[in-house]
């Protein structure tokens, strides 16, 4: 979707549909909504003064113009007691959504009806364009009868203040740029297994990096048996579809240092191998990716916005399968760090594939680590499917994570990672085992991955509850949400901001 931007009087605006916002309790209307009203000859102080439009947070009215003004219709909508980023970016969503049930073409949003001043003129710009896009995503499918699809063709944020001018299309800039990243990751997971095998992962991220110019590597199978990467292997080896793993390099900076390595879990379809899932509601599986589609997303941003900041993804991907060649509880595998783990549930794959992942981050430079994973069906039990679990070694790098994560207007809860849990994983007869029980396992799940960040500053970002959607939520479908696309692209651009500072 094309987010712009433009300046010019709200009264001479011609689109299909003008949007205002509305504040709760609003009784007269004032600014850019009193021009309007004017130009309808006193409906919306009418419809405010009898209580008829109340202004709460996402309550909608549409008015037909009839020719009073050049914009076909006039959209009221509500932001509850305050317009918060929140709340604004919600009202755009909900916009856009009627928008569409209209068959509309294009919507503009008159900024200044959302704002308190113009200080928040980048946010609130920002806010009215990633909700619309967010809100306005739509997975065609497969269906070989035609369906009716009706897609809003652009956005526009309009304003007056043309010393703002900059400041809103920067806003609009960086709202496309992270709709963009995770309306792709939401491709993503929404494609089924038999069209997003490993070797479609590796195309999906090859294609991103050829897109802006970034350093990029796939290994397959020959090359990881010489790193002895025995945990991607070892989860591969049941399936037809070959392994592989996908390295991209952003180079922002000019020197190869201080380097943010992505690592995404990019389990293509996940069986549970021969611990095998029961079958309801297996063919959710085909999003055991999110993790790797995020840190696709986030590079897809960061190809668009060209920070300042060096960012390694690193991508082990894999289909875990039942077969006769597959990996058996009891199996005793290497990884590439040289650890030995006892496999006794081979459900628990992905963290194997994450081990050798982060395992070749380091070896590649990676300085910080966050890997983002739909890791554990326990974390959905503690936080249900709003939040984003969160492990991790280091209180500064998380409380960094912690804040970009409020930032991109995420919900994530940090675990504790106290030593009892690291016990829980550690095996009779290797130097670890891939489950610790049913006790805490979202925790101890994070902590296996961490034991091979090592002393790396390593964030582990659980999205197994938070990576789909089975209904339609406040920026999304059913289906894949693109969970932490956005986080992990902030996270990015406060390093170029601190960079570009020093």
């Amino acid at each position: 979707m094309k987010i712009s931007t433009t300046v010019q009087e709200i009264v001479d605006l011609q689109t299909d549909c003008l949007v205002l916002g509305v504040l709760e309790g609003e009784k007269k209307p004032e600014g850019a909504l009193s021009q309007i009203d004017q130009k309808l000859e006193g409906q919306i102080s009418s419809l405010l003064a009898e209580g008829d439009f109340l202004g709460k947070n996402k309550e909608t009215l549409t008015l037909y113009t009839f020719g009073k003004l050049p914009s076909k219709r006039i959209m009221l909508v509500g932001l509850g007691k305050e317009p918060t980023f929140e709340s604004v970016r919600g009202a755009a969503a909900t916009a856009i959504r009627i928008g569409l049930n209209d068959k509309v073409d294009q919507l503009v949003f008159c900024l200044e009806s959302y704002l308190i001043d113009t200080t928040q003129a980048q946010e609130m710009a920002h806010a009215l364009g990633e909700g619309a896009a967010l809100g306005g995503y739509r997975f065609k499918g497969y269906a070989w009868e035609e369906r009716e699809y009706h897609q809003v063709d652009s956005v526009v944020i309009a304003t007056s203040l043309s010393d703002q001018e900059a400041e809103v299309s920067r806003g609009a800039q960086i709202a496309e740029a992270f709709s963009a990243g995770t309306n792709l990751a939401r491709d993503l997971v929404n494609t089924p297994g038999n069209k997003m095998t490993p070797a479609q992962i590796a195309d999906a991220a090859v294609a991103v990096a050829q897109r802006y110019g970034m350093e990029y590597e796939v290994l397959e199978r020959e090359d990881m048996e010489k790193l002895g990467m025995g945990g991607l292997l070892g989860v591969a080896q049941g399936s037809a579809q070959p392994p592989k793993l996908i390295a991209i390099k952003y180079k922002g900076a000019q020197n190869w240092d201080d380097v943010l390595g992505f690592v995404g879990k990019g389990i293509s379809f996940d069986t549970g191998g021969i611990s095998l899932k029961p079958g309801l509601k297996m063919e959710e599986m085909i999003g055991d990716m999110g993790g790797a589609a995020a840190v696709i997303g986030a590079l897809e941003a960061l190809g668009r916005l060209k920070p300042s900041v060096n960012v390694l993804a690193v991508i082990p991907s894999a289909e875990n399968m039942p077969s006769g060649t597959a990996l058996k509880p009891g199996d005793i595998i290497t990884t590439m760090s040289g650890r030995t783990v006892e496999v006794l549930n081979t459900d628990a794959e992905g963290r194997l594939v994450l081990a050798d992942g982060v395992s070749y981050a380091k070896k590649l430079g990676a300085d910080y680590i966050v890997d983002v994973a739909t890791l554990t069906g326990a974390v959905l039990v503690a936080l249900g499917t709003c939040t984003t679990g969160v492990v991790t070694n280091d209180d500064d790098f998380v409380d960094e994570v912690l804040h970009a994560a409020a930032d991109a207007g995420e919900l994530v809860w940090q675990l504790p990672s106290f030593k009892p849990y690291k016990e829980q994983i550690k095996s009779r007869v290797a130097d670890l085992k891939n489950t610790g029980g049913r006790n805490a396992g979202s925790i101890t799940g994070g902590l296996f991955i961490g034991a091979f960040a090592e002393e790396t500053p390593w964030v582990h970002l659980d999205i197994a509850g938070t990576s789909w959607a089975d209904k339609q939520e406040e920026l999304s479908p059913q289906g894949g949400t693109g969970a932490m696309t956005r986080t992990l692209a902030v996270l990015a651009m406060g390093r170029s901001a601190n960079r570009t500072e020093e």
